[in-house]
């Protein structure tokens, strides 16, 4: 987008300019020195006129604060209230009509560049939406905050998608935007945690720190000359902007008092807080240009991830040192630590990136992904977690469980989650005797973690393995891509044929994890549904804890439903009954 170009371009010439400009400013500090050893004090204020040339600050200050500050430099321009006139202790201690004069026309030159870094800041918002947005300003800054390091990308000649940065910057510092996302602060990061960094927002944040509103109580409080005082010191703290005005008149008031040590000292505070941010707003661009490309490392990576390994080569342990560095949730970090989990996570990413697709340009990811189904054996333990783990990032709208806690299911149930057809209405329970046993209290609705503030027992979910009937027709489905049904893709979680101890048994939150992370890569979201079985196979029972959280069964309980007249025949159908009905028929 072109107009976020041009602001990167005018951002890092401003960045230029501050560090001439605290070059300057140390000159003309060391110039006083010479004074207090007996130099003209005429010759070096004159030379103070000479950071007009360079300083930008007094003209960025309009920028700074929304336009406000722009009278000020006008009435300062033009000696009205300001201790810079013709007849102020500068001008007096030497500074001619002409110099002065020269001075004010470069000001006037700097406001020009102020007004046309403003106005690009204004033309980015506009086309990224920002009429029709009105108070949804997160949804501005989000989108600004892309096409910015969009930006960056091209002038570094990096090719990163700008819907995969969308999707990078949704699922790191603008999660909160989500339904039941959280505060940015405490936001998983994928990249930004271990880079210690706030988003490019920051930098348009920091700009703007100063509100129009604010500024106008000060200025009807204290008065044009001490508003621009207290403006050019709130810049100052930010370390983005120097009032060139408030500058001359201190030093001109220190000079005027032969306080020469003291006038030395402003210049040089000045130079240190124009460097500082210089310093930050550096900082901030280049880190944005590492997470550029970390990101399209990272996603070069994974796209180049062929075939399974009972040992982690060197692209495994690359993504798993990135992993380690940089995700927040200390439960797959714990379960990372040991090298046979390293194994399994770098296998289980290959086996979900290639279901989903080779290729991101592959038809699947050219529609809309709405829906992705998970079918595996399953089961509870008695370990808790919160179920927000189960929604990482805004790159998994939810995460869908269907059956009660300590509850099997049939394959008619099984089918109708993976097909999507399943309702509460039509869902039916029984006990091991064929003895119709529903669950009291029995929630109206299906257990949804996005919207849940309790606890959930950890699921471990384990492969179909070669052995099994439901392999070969699971392993038929997938290379005739006969799992993907119009908006939602069916995942089986079931071995190589030549590898069956490439994958173990798994936690759900690992699954969750590595799904989420391929979706942000690709730039993508869905919602996951579970087809498992949830009982607690030998673990103690927690009847209170699942009862609290949505509901539970006594065991051997199984949910199932009507299939009515849908295609009981079909391979889906064959599959999932090989895999749920053989030891509950």
């Amino acid at each position: 987008m072109e107009e976020a170009d041009l602001l990167c371009d005018s951002l890092f010439r401003w960045m230029k300019k501050r560090k001439e400009c605290a070059d300057k400013l140390l000159e003309l500090a060391q110039e006083l020195e010479n004074v207090r050893q007996g130099s003209n004090i005429a010759q070096v204020v004159g030379n103070a006129t000479s950071v007009a040339a360079i300083i930008s600050g007094a003209a960025l200050a309009t920028f700074f604060t929304g336009g406000l500050a722009l009278p000020l430099l006008v009435a300062a321009a033009r000696g009205v209230g300001t201790a810079v006139s013709v007849t102020s202790p500068l001008a007096e201690a030497g500074i001619s009509r002409s110099t002065f004069k020269k001075a004010i026309e470069l000001i006037k030159e700097d406001e020009e560049v102020g007004r046309r870094i403003q106005k690009q800041l204004q033309d980015l918002k506009d086309r990224c939406g920002g009429t029709q947005l009105g108070d949804h300003a997160d949804e501005l800054e989000y989108e600004v905050t892309s096409q910015l390091m969009c930006a960056l990308a091209r002038r570094d000649n990096t090719h990163v998608p700008l819907d995969f940065l969308r999707a990078f910057n949704r699922a790191t510092f603008y999660r909160h935007m989500t339904p039941g996302g959280v505060a940015p602060a405490n936001a998983s990061r994928f990249i930004g945690q271990p880079l210690n960094l706030v988003s490019f927002t920051a930098v348009i944040m920091s700009i703007q720190m100063l509100s129009a509103k604010e500024m106008g109580k000060n200025i009807g409080q204290i008065g044009i000359k001490a508003a621009a005082k207290a403006g050019s010191r709130a810049l100052g703290m930010i370390g983005l902007g120097i009032c060139l005005y408030d500058l001359f008149d201190k030093s001109a008031e220190l000079v005027k008092g032969k306080r020469f040590t003291e006038a030395s000292k402003i210049l040089r505070d000045s130079a240190r807080e124009i460097l500082e941010g210089q310093k930050k707003l550096k900082e901030q661009l280049e880190a944005m240009q590492k997470i550029n490309q970390k990101l399209l490392t990272m996603k070069n990576l994974i796209k180049n991830l062929r075939g399974y390994s009972l040992s982690l080569n060197e692209v495994g342990q690359k993504i798993i040192d990135y992993i380690m560095e940089t995700c927040t949730d200390n439960k797959v970090v714990s379960w990372l630590q040991e090298l046979a989990h390293q194994i399994e996570f770098v296998n289980l990413l290959t086996f979900v990136k290639t279901i989903l697709s080779e290729e991101e340009e592959e038809e699947v990811f050219k529609k809309t992904l709405n829906h992705i189904v998970f079918v595996a054996h399953g089961r509870i333990i008695d370990q808790f977690m919160p179920a927000g783990v189960l929604v990482p990032t805004p790159n998994i709208t939810d995460t869908i469980l269907y059956s009660p806690w300590n509850c099997l299911i049939h394959s008619s149930a099984a089918f109708g989650i993976a097909q999507g057809l399943i309702k509460v209405t039509n869902r039916q329970f029984y006990d091991r005797k064929g003895v119709y046993c529903e669950p009291n209290p029995l929630p109206g609705h299906w257990n949804s973690m996005r919207g849940s503030l309790h606890n959930i027992p950890v699921i471990l979910l384990s492969p179909v393995t070669p052995e099994e009937g439901a392999w070969t027709l699971f392993l038929d489905l997938c290379e005739n891509r006969g799992m993907e049904i119009e908006n939602r893709i069916i995942i089986p979680y079931f071995s190589p044929k030549n590898l069956v101890n490439a994958f173990g048994e798994i936690p759900l939150f690992v699954f969750i994890f590595v799904t989420s992370f391929i979706l942000m890569i690709f730039g993508k979201t869905a919602t996951v549904h579970l087809a498992a079985c949830l009982g607690r196979a030998g673990s103690p029972p927690r009847p209170d804890e699942w009862r609290t959280q949505y509901a539970f069964t006594s065991d051997g309980t199984v949910m199932t439903m009507n299939m009515d007249d849908r295609n009981m025949n079909s391979l889906l159908f064959r599959a999932l009954r090989s895999l749920f009905d053989r030891n509950h028929d």
